[in-house]
């Protein structure tokens, strides 16, 4: 038995109701094969039975076979590509199963599962409309206020992804919300997520028009595991002619995030502005491209801009958030590339 399940023991710790839900799951496992094999139900049957879903459960407390169990919604899974399976249980051990939902006259909103790591935050969510309304349209997106309860400040942007839909005619839609924060250690912190009027739009051009004027709110925590590691750099760089540090570089499967400091931290975003122009529909070239060499010698390069990039002119520190989907195998990353620079990593 030891055998058996060696190699598949993580740092994970369900919850109470991920408990339940496993021992109401195994139970019914157990009463059908009852069932099925058509064998007499005895005490020492039933017995045997609840002490194997009891040894089941605590060995659950403390395996990767816990959130593997449990599982993600295929539509992150699909949403998220993952590489292999190894990295999908990597996911589902930081994943957190939120399983709310906020009903009025407008409409459904229910916010099942989210994942994330030090600066961004994914949340997958469900969007029903009244009878009789067709959610058809190429791009929707919420007005939103993400408020974390307990922090005095912290800052952030919001972005919507519509997901495959196996109904593209009825008022049912999947939204995957990206929120990309300057904020760091935002895992566990209690949050209140409020939306409101539901705009659509098509693929180009870049104009949404209001449809839902309702409104929807809930409470929960982010109790996600933060699924990216820090690597402390201080190195001296060059960006756009000008001195700077390259402080540090946060990896994770779904982002990378870079943190620079310098004097000249204005005249680089003004440098940076000017050297931003559009080379497609809704699309424009990254100002701050990083390449990422792996082990096996491919390498993908930020061509286009995605996520988020700060100025903050007081600590003159520039922060810049790059979102990856498909989700980079990060455990097989050889070094990061930035402005000519390239960083090992170790």
């Amino acid at each position: 038995m030891e055998n058996r399940f060696k190699g598949a023991f993580e740092t994970i710790k369900p919850n109470k109701e991920h408990k339940d839900k496993l021992w109401h799951e195994m139970m019914i496992k157990v009463e059908s094969e009852t069932i099925n094999k058509r064998i007499p139900v005895s005490w020492r049957h039933v017995r045997s039975a609840m002490l194997a879903a009891t040894v089941m459960i605590c060995l659950l407390t403390t395996t990767a076979f816990a959130a593997s169990y449990m599982g993600l919604d295929m539509k992150f899974l699909n949403f998220l590509n993952p590489a292999n399976s190894e990295q999908q249980i990597y996911l589902e051990n930081g994943a957190h199963a939120v399983n709310k939902q906020a009903t009025n006259e407008n409409g459904t909103l229910e916010v099942k599962q989210i994942i994330g790591d030090s600066h961004l935050i994914y949340i997958l969510m469900d969007f029903t409309a009244p009878e009789g309304i067709v959610l058809d349209a190429k791009r929707y997106r919420f007005e939103t206020f993400l408020s974390f309860d307990k922090l005095s400040s912290y800052s952030g942007s919001t972005d919507f992804d519509l997901l495959d839909d196996e109904n593209p005619n009825d008022n049912k839609i999947s939204l995957m919300m990206s929120y990309l924060t300057l904020t760091k250690d935002v895992a566990g912190s209690p949050v209140t997520l409020l939306v409101s009027n539901l705009e659509e739009a098509d693929v180009y051009p870049d104009v949404y028009k209001k449809i839902n004027s309702g409104s929807w709110e809930m409470n929960f925590n982010l109790d996600y595991k933060d699924i990216s590691t820090t690597y402390q750099i201080n190195q001296g760089i060059e960006l756009y002619n000008y001195e700077a540090t390259l402080s540090s570089i946060s990896i994770s499967p779904i982002s990378v995030t870079i943190k620079v400091d310098s004097a000249h931290t204005k005249k680089i975003f003004e440098a940076a502005n000017l050297a931003r122009r559009e080379i497609g529909l809704n699309e424009y070239e990254d100002s701050y491209p990083i390449t990422i060499h792996y082990k096996d010698g491919t390498s993908e390069t930020t061509a286009v801009f995605k996520g988020m990039t700060s100025g903050d002119l007081v600590s003159n520190t520039i922060t810049i958030v790059k979102p990856f989907t498909p989700i980079i195998n990060d455990k097989e990353i050889k070094s990061v590339e930035f402005f000519g620079t390239i960083i090992a990593m170790n």
